[in-house]
């Protein structure tokens, strides 16, 4: 059987990270970078977090940094602890989401924008995480599908908000839709179309195959519920 559904963006990152909360194996410790979908991933494990959890996004047609944020999450054994230094190991998981992500060669890879000097995340927590050969999983949505990797750096003499470069992940699992639809309901999925208005903004149409009614279930259940507070005086 087969059958084409549409996922607006809400859809997208309410998919990929209940999958997560099925993919991680959440009795080792869990790293959670910040990041819109990782903000999704935390309410689908029952964790609550006050503010937004992002270091930055695009919106208000700015490229913007978030002067509030919660503490990072650290999950150990599916309970939350409190981590002063980032001591990442080889046996513990690294969840970071992206900003950009793009196909070779039949491969998928991504980058993630950086506004801090230092690389932000990237530098501070992911390279510390590749080098030690920890399980790195990066989350991202085919809504921000572009078509090839274009390096950038923040030497430029205008930005709309903060200066960013696209840092591209040489290290860890690119897990889209894709590996979602396969690992909640057993489909194999592609993406056929993109795109739409008054409210589809971003929205994608994957073709299924497979015995899809739990699937179209999933996306009628969440397809409205956006979880994200409000960005009101976080910028």
């Amino acid at each position: 059987m087969k059958a084409q559904l549409i996922l607006n963006v809400n859809v997208q990152k309410h998919l990929i990270a209940k999958a997560l909360t099925k993919y991680i194996d959440f009795n080792k410790r869990v790293y959670i970078a910040y990041g819109s979908l990782n903000h999704y991933l935390l309410y689908h494990l029952g964790v609550n977090v006050k503010d937004l959890y992002v270091a930055g996004c695009f919106t208000n047609n700015k490229l913007n940094v978030t002067a509030l944020r919660p503490e990072p999450v650290v999950l150990d054994n599916k309970r939350l602890v409190d981590i002063k230094e980032f001591d990442i190991k080889k046996n513990d998981y690294f969840i970071k989401g992206a900003n950009a992500l793009w196909y070779e060669n039949g491969k998928k890879y991504a980058a993630i924008a950086a506004a801090d000097e230092n690389g932000g995340t990237f530098g501070n927590f992911y390279i510390k995480a590749a080098c030690r050969g920890a399980r790195v999983i990066i989350p991202v949505n085919h809504e921000k599908l572009i078509p090839f990797y274009v390096s950038s750096t923040q030497n430029v003499d205008f930005a709309m908000g903060s200066k960013i470069a696209m840092l591209k992940f040489f290290y860890g699992e690119v897990f889209t839709e894709i590996e979602a639809f396969r690992m909640l309901f057993s489909l194999k999925a592609k993406i056929i179309a993109a795109g739409g208005i008054f409210g589809n903004e971003g929205s994608i149409v994957v073709e299924v195959e497979g015995d899809y009614k739990k699937a179209v279930d999933f996306i009628n259940e969440y397809k409205d519920k956006n979880i994200l507070p409000s960005s009101e005086f976080l910028f």
